[in-house]
């Protein structure tokens, strides 16, 4: 059969079809009538597509990136230290992830708030506790508010 008369896309059509019938490249260019390199050139862009194909048509899920792996595991409670094992991650990366998991349930300023002052916090609710007891509110519950706001503007400082 003479292929002298093919257009290109006929050509690599025609290419593919003996490829795929297992034919040499010797053979491929003998019929077709085209140099070696462009006939391997052809086929390897075959094969790259076909691979590309049955990867995007994969049954298999793509398995979620660390991020989302510990965002997920966070959501049900986990601990960073959990994490940490759970992903065999360092623990400076399953601290970020927290801090991002954090920001994005718009918990973050919490998270901060607590590091700063987890041991303070005590304290803040037993005053929390006296001022119900003892029906402290309206403008006395400002002033201590505003005594406890001027002294951690100080110890910060």
């Amino acid at each position: 059969m003479s292929q002298h008369f093919l257009n290109k896309q006929e050509k690599e059509k025609r290419i593919i079809e003996l490829h795929l019938q297992n034919k040499t490249i010797r053979e491929i260019a003998k019929e077709v009538h085209i140099a070696f390199s462009p006939i391997s050139k052809i086929i390897k862009a075959f094969e790259r597509k076909a691979k590309r194909k049955v990867r995007n048509q994969s049954s298999l899920p793509k398995k979620p990136s660390l991020s989302t792996q510990s965002f997920i595991l966070y959501k049900e409670g986990k601990q960073i230290d959990d994490v940490k094992i759970l992903l065999d991650i360092p623990f400076n990366l399953a601290s970020r992830y927290w801090k991002q998991y954090q920001k994005s349930i718009g918990m973050f300023e919490s998270y901060e708030f607590y590091r700063d002052y987890q041991y303070d916090i005590p304290t803040l609710l037993s005053i929390n506790n006296f001022m119900k007891k003892n029906n402290v509110y309206g403008k006395m519950h400002n002033e201590i508010g505003d005594l406890l706001q001027s002294t951690t503007k100080i110890t910060s400082n």
